[in-house]
């Protein structure tokens, strides 16, 4: 058997090109994959990026993208009208405290409402329906905010605007992982979530603006760019296809390969991979029955559906705990501790940190299908830690009133940018994509909206603890994250399994796994022939 090299990593891209350069004769590569079965399907079937059918492939998942938008609008539109006078003075608010808390804390509470229905509404009325759905929320929720002219009608806007983002926010990335091919999910489930930075960039540099206007209108024409994304999702989503799995599970097998060879193929006809696709989406769902809509115990029925669910919830919770609600809601009153006290300078600073994440993020998305998730989520998480405990320290001494020392301040502030730059490329591309990986066909839908109630739950209370922390503990309380990304990166390097490299279906092989972490890291070497058919050599052991 020839030596192999096994610290040598290939994409499956450069991989499969290396093939077309090889004759018939020799094998075409030695590799290490987790699923062979993909890795020969992938051997027959080049899907050309740049072909009609996966434009029309792009042009469908933007629509499921502009879901994201409308959640970054929100996440960082509130974080700057916090510190606007013409807002806290409309509505007797101070920047932070129990009143402020219960404003951003009103939305969450929506967004857990949400998601008791987000599941249910997928499943029953489809991906699509999902997200218009959600959409026609979020649009009523807008165009009250912005009209309010009491506390209470504020309240209320927010909180329909967090009910109806739970909806879309289940639908959309439930819809994109599903619709993507396998060798393109990590790329376009991660590129979902980062699409939380094109709603952030425009609300925070709209603010930047208009905070100089003398009247409500400060506050208000931010708001009224959220009104955009769902009237364009509305619009758009019945023009889209549904999810072909979901098709499967209602009988429409014939609707769902026509879909498969319209967006799967490069000329409208089946190839290797729709039929693995075929043959797994029907393997599965015939085995799997979704449970009545209204019944989450299947949820937890099994060893492998709760190994399921830690892995999701371990999303939720290290993705809320790992101190970025103080970047997204709070970024105006870290800068105030870092000595940063202009209102305007506040405000800029709120725009470039936006922009920063958004190339962290985007830089995650295109490099997720190489990086993999469980690596990036461990060693993410520690240095997390490092970066905020730095936040901390630097703040401590050089973020008093009376500093005199620019450039210690300055070195604050840049470990604040790191920390946001760091946590887009860690979590954001991963967020959405993930949880929706781990979970098999029958609990995708339920499982995303689960998803939505417990990060929300960890952001209910972390967004409150955060106003009245900040508050009473000043800088001391970054430490309380620091903490907790210690644990996380603790807990992601012993639980969390790895999806990469393996269909939707596969992975139900390693979730049945007697420690699925391990089993998932496990890869297999094959000789790739010039034919697409692959030889298993043998097991490379886990990592």
């Amino acid at each position: 058997m020839a030596s192999h090299n096994f610290d040598e990593k290939k994409s499956f891209d450069d991989e499969i090109r290396s093939a077309s350069d090889t004759n018939a004769q020799t094998p075409v590569a030695i590799a290490e994959v987790y699923n062979p079965k993909l890795k020969a399907a992938l051997a027959k079937t080049s899907l050309n990026g740049w072909s009609r059918r996966s434009f029309m492939l792009y042009f469908v998942v933007m629509i499921g993208f502009l879901n994201a938008v409308s959640s970054g609008f929100d996440g960082s539109l509130m974080g700057g009208i916090n510190v606007m006078p013409q807002y806290l003075n409309y509505f007797n608010y101070s920047s932070v405290g129990k009143s402020t808390g219960i404003v951003f804390m009103i939305y969450v509470s929506g967004n857990c409402a949400g998601a008791l229905i987000a599941g249910p509404a997928t499943e029953v009325y489809g991906r699509r329906g999902g997200m218009f759905l959600g959409g026609l929320f979020i649009l009523v929720g807008s165009i009250v905010s912005v009209t309010a002219q009491s506390r209470g009608a504020f309240l209320g806007g927010r909180f329909v605007l967090g009910f109806g983002i739970a909806i879309s926010t289940t639908a959309a990335p439930t819809w994109v992982t599903e619709i993507a091919p396998p060798q393109w999910r990590g790329r376009l489930g991660s590129m979902y979530n980062s699409c939380f930075f094109i709603g952030s960039i425009p609300a925070t540099g709209s603010m930047v603006g208009s905070a100089k206007l003398n009247s409500t209108w400060a506050w208000r024409l931010p708001l009224i760019l959220q009104i955009a994304p769902p009237l364009i999702v509305m619009s758009c989503v019945w023009f889209c296809p549904e999810s072909p799995r979901w098709l499967i599970s209602r009988g429409r097998t014939e609707e769902a390969r026509q879909i498969l060879i319209d967006y799967h193929s490069n000329d409208g006809q089946s190839n290797a991979i729709i039929e693995l696709e075929m043959a797994e989406f029907q393997e599965q769902i015939a085995v799997k029955r979704e449970a009545p809509f209204w019944d989450y115990s299947a949820l937890f029925s099994t060893r492998n559906r709760r190994w399921r669910m830690v892995c999701l919830t371990l999303m939720c919770i290290n993705g809320q705990l790992a101190g970025n609600g103080l970047i997204t809601y709070f970024l105006t009153v870290v800068l105030q501790n870092a000595g940063v006290t202009s209102t305007h300078t506040q405000l800029v600073y709120n725009f470039a940190n936006s922009i920063l994440s958004a190339f962290g993020a985007f830089s995650g998305a295109a490099l997720t299908d190489r990086v993999g998730r469980r690596r990036r989520l461990w060693i993410g998480s520690f240095v997390l830690a490092c970066l905020l405990a730095m936040v901390g320290a630097l703040s401590s001494k050089y973020g008093q009133k009376g500093n005199t020392n620019v450039a210690g301040a300055n070195a604050s502030i840049a470990f604040i940018f790191l920390f946001g730059l760091v946590y887009a490329f860690t979590y954001t591309p991963l967020q959405a994509l993930y949880c929706a990986e781990v979970m098999s066909q029958d609990m995708r839908a339920k499982g995303m909206a689960v998803h939505i109630l417990i990060s929300n739950i960890a952001g209910f209370i972390n967004t409150f603890a955060n106003s009245v922390g900040l508050a009473n503990l000043n800088w001391r309380y970054y430490f309380v994250f620091v903490a907790w990304d210690v644990v996380a990166s603790v807990l992601w390097y012993f639980l969390g399994v790895e999806t990469h490299g393996r269909t939707l279906e596969e992975l139900d092989v390693i979730f049945d796994a007697h420690w699925p972490a391990r089993a998932s890291t496990q890869k297999v070497v094959v000789k790739l022939k010039a034919d697409g058919s692959v030889d298993v050599l043998g097991e490379k052991p886990s990592t």
